[in-house]
């Protein structure tokens, strides 16, 4: 009988070899050192570069926040970041605030069709990668927002005259068309995210199956293919931060959780919490300091002393004042030091649902 080693030559000899293993190496940080735990295991992981990821949850829920996020990290990596903004929503003020280089390495279109985006990103990142402006090593982050507004090609043209269709031209067939859009485009897309080293980002809407009684009702617009493509699926639902009661309550944010629903690269149903504030200009800010704190006081790494926070220095503050002081000082990375090394992020089971086809 032959040795493994003499059968590992005859196959090497046929197939001329074994391909590179498909594993990611690199990761878009959120920004929010928990959640990079919840993803990959690591306060330093994220979002996987090479692959594609869901970020879905109700309106207001922080999904553009979190994605920017991602587009910034891939920045400071030195690679681009690109937004195809379906929904005709994105608000560059908001995105900059949040430290997006949007004069940069940044590309925004709004793309009528799913077919047309696709092709988009594909056709510029190739290009990128070509004419080598950025380094080979350097990730790319692209953003469709969302994926329940990219309207297919079959919905949007007439395939007759190849003209746009009229809105008396629409049918109840139009309804099914994402789901056959993407199940016809994600198989060859997913291998062009990892050629090209895209971190893809569909971020999506909710919507509720009528008549389930047993699980969880919600599903996601995009037919069932989208879900096994999907390495990562975030689901966000955020709730309010008030200040008073009654007709005087002030909305100051959103507590937002995080469940990992699928994850392919770790652990999957981890879960993280958060804070997105509103500030005085009308614009939100991922409150990264006072999340840690928050996170460190669970964690009783910070000590509580009555409504006080014990701070490193010996002194006690409130809350929101220390979190200002981390920010104004820039103590961030003094916050990060406390993370614990031993750590293991809540599970949240997801109870199956009903998958809609369209």
């Amino acid at each position: 009988m032959a040795s493994a080693k003499n059968i590992a030559g005859l196959l090497a000899g046929i197939t001329g070899g074994n391909d590179e293993p498909s594993t990611v190496t690199q990761f878009l940080s959120v920004g929010f050192p928990p959640l990079n735990h919840a993803l990959t295991h690591s306060y330093d992981g994220g979002l996987p570069v090479g692959r594609c990821v869901e970020i879905y949850g109700p309106e207001s829920s922080g999904k553009t926040a979190l994605a920017t996020m991602a587009m910034k990290a891939a920045q400071d990596m030195g690679g681009f970041a690109g937004f195809s903004d379906h929904e005709r929503s994105f608000e560059f003020d908001q995105a900059e605030s949040i430290g997006l280089d949007t004069t940069g390495a940044f590309v925004y279109k709004k793309p009528k069709t799913f077919e047309e985006s696709i092709a988009l990103c594909v056709s510029v990142c190739s290009q990128v990668r070509k004419a080598k402006v950025i380094p080979d090593d350097a990730p790319i982050c692209w953003v469709f927002d969302s994926l329940a507004t990219m309207v297919p090609d079959s919905a949007y043209y007439d395939q007759k005259t190849g003209k746009e269709k009229t809105p008396d031209q629409r049918s109840m067939h139009d309804n099914t068309a994402l789901a056959r859009a993407t199940s016809a485009h994600f198989p060859a897309f997913v291998q062009h995210c990892e050629e090209l080293g895209i971190c893809a980002i569909f971020l999506n809407q909710i919507r509720m199956n009528i008549g389930v009684v047993y699980g969880n009702p919600e599903t996601t617009p995009g037919g069932k293919s989208p879900k096994f493509f999907f390495t990562q699926r975030i689901s966000l639902s955020s709730q309010k931060i008030t200040k008073g009661s009654g007709a005087d309550a002030e909305v100051l944010g959103s507590v937002i959780k995080a469940k990992v629903i699928k994850n392919k690269v770790s652990r999957p149903f981890e879960t993280a919490e958060y804070r997105f504030e509103f500030q005085d200009d009308g614009s939100g800010k991922f409150a990264v300091a006072r999340s840690l704190i928050e996170f460190l006081i669970g964690e009783k790494i910070l000590k509580l002393s009555g409504a006080y926070v014990e701070w490193i220095d010996g002194k006690k503050y409130y809350r929101g004042p220390l979190a200002d002081k981390v920010e104004a000082e820039g103590l961030l990375p003094e916050l990060i030091k406390l993370l614990p090394a031993e750590y293991e992020a809540p599970v949240a089971v997801e109870e199956d649902g009903q998958e809609e086809a369209a």
